[in-house]
């Protein structure tokens, strides 16, 4: 099929979200296209963004296991940019939180700790204004938060990855089934081998219940990734997520009008 207006159509849903939920874009594609083929539409919109150097890729939350579809850069980003509506303060905290996930023993770091680190920022950022730019990036897919932890979000996973290599490089761990890198993982207590959540519970279903480690054989304990998780951040409902965006701009605006 020749790229046109129904191709531009899933792109722009895309770029609104940041990442979206491949549920939602599959019933975006059935819409326009009446079929449900989304790997070859997807596969169309990339042929026309890899002279731009820009791709959608398919990222899944290592948290809920949820796929989403994720507008990103293909050029190797080796720095944590972001837009300059953030302030220095503000991007300064994001990365004091990426490092404290990336060098965590479990993958997460709770809600607390990440407002206590502003005390340790050199520029000045209260915590009321930290907690209101954390609970935005949770809301663009930056961040996910779920019972008062933050985990890395599925954005960050498909557009800094990159960067947490460079700057990371000895403290990031590879799933021992689907050999991709990995933040938040289950970890065997024999071996200390590390496998992502949602491929876990994968390798366990396709042998017919709990299959133990990849690696050893080793009982690991049971996990699940579901729906409660969903709850927080995950909800899947495009709608919702954009209230959220909106609400938190309407917040920033009224602060800086403030200011």
């Amino acid at each position: 099929m020749v790229y046109g207006k129904e191709h531009k159509a899933v792109l722009q849903a895309i770029i609104h979200e940041g990442a979206l939920p491949a549920d939602n874009g599959k019933d975006v594609i059935i819409r326009l296209f009446d079929h449900d083929n989304t790997a070859k539409v997807l596969s169309e919109i990339n042929a026309q963004l890899r002279p731009l150097y820009m791709t959608v890729k398919c990222t899944t939350c290592e948290v809920t296991g949820q796929l989403y579809w994720v507008f990103a850069s293909t050029v190797l980003d080796k720095s944590a940019s972001f837009h300059p509506e953030f302030s220095q303060a503000e991007l300064a905290l994001l990365r004091s939180v990426y490092s404290e996930i990336v060098t965590s023993s479990n993958g997460y770091v709770s809600s607390t700790f990440c407002l206590n680190l502003c005390s340790s920022l050199n520029l000045r950022l209260s915590k009321a204004d930290a907690d209101e730019f954390l609970r935005e990036m949770v809301a663009r897919k930056w961040l996910y938060s779920k019972d008062g932890k933050y985990y890395m979000g599925v954005r960050s996973i498909a557009e800094l990855l990159q960067y947490f290599k460079d700057t990371y490089e000895n403290n990031l761990q590879i799933c021992t089934l689907c050999k991709q890198e990995l933040f938040y993982s289950e970890k065997c207590s024999a071996c200390d081998a590390a496998t992502h959540v949602y491929c876990l519970e994968n390798y366990a279903r396709t042998h017919g219940g709990p299959a133990g480690c990849p690696t050893c054989r080793h009982p690991v304990p049971g996990t699940s990734s579901g729906t409660d998780a969903k709850d927080v951040d995950g909800a899947p409902q495009v709608e919702t997520d954009i209230e959220m965006t909106q609400s938190s701009h309407a917040k920033r605006s009224k602060r800086r009008h403030k200011n």
